[in-house]
């Protein structure tokens, strides 16, 4: 095994570590699996749904951008949530929680037996926006885990989902902006 095979598992395995914490901290029911077979953790939301995570790192852990998350194999559904961890400096900065339907939607589509992979970083998709700042609603968004069922209708309406987490992202940012109402006025 060379050493760079060596130091991308690593940084894979420090990646899950950063979430199971994360998640822990938060009072999430985890379950980590004995063999990993595209599931790193399962998650027991109160009301007894199983939600199925899988982690990726990006960026200095052993991807090659910041921003970009590679699956080797996707089946998008409603309680898959995929989890990339953006690191700096071999630490985890901030982790983009992603419905598998959101990852899949924005996730290129290579050739056969290619991994799917969503770099935010380069991707252009909607309005000329670069995908890192489209899907900002989806940056350190743990609560589509630990409150999986206050979000599960919206899991199947991706566009919803996207327009929910923008609008909850931009109210917390603290930026400033104007209504719709005034926005509509001024035009």
């Amino acid at each position: 095994m060379s050493n760079h095979t060596v130091d991308k598992r690593l940084a894979g395995e420090r990646g899950e570590m950063y979430v199971f914490g994360e998640l822990l901290k938060r009072g999430a029911d985890l379950y980590v699996p004995l063999v990993d077979k595209g599931v790193d953790a399962l998650v027991r939301t109160a009301e007894g749904t199983v939600i199925e995570i899988q982690v990726k790192s990006a960026g200095s852990a052993g991807g090659k951008d910041p921003r970009w998350f590679q699956l080797a194999h996707l089946e998008p559904r409603k309680n898959f949530l995929i989890v990339g961890v953006e690191f700096d400096q071999r630490d985890p900065k901030c982790a983009w929680v992603f419905p598998s339907i959101i990852f899949d939607k924005y996730a290129n589509t290579p050739p056969k037996g290619s991994p799917r992979d969503l770099n935010l970083e380069v991707g252009v998709r909607k309005y000329g926006m670069p995908l890192k700042d489209l899907l900002c609603g989806f940056r350190n968004r743990w609560e589509l885990i630990v409150d999986f069922p206050k979000y599960a209708r919206l899991m199947e309406t991706p566009e919803d989902l996207e327009d929910v987490l923008t609008v909850r992202e931009s109210e917390e940012s603290g930026d400033e902006s104007i209504s719709l109402k005034d926005y509509e006025r001024g035009r």
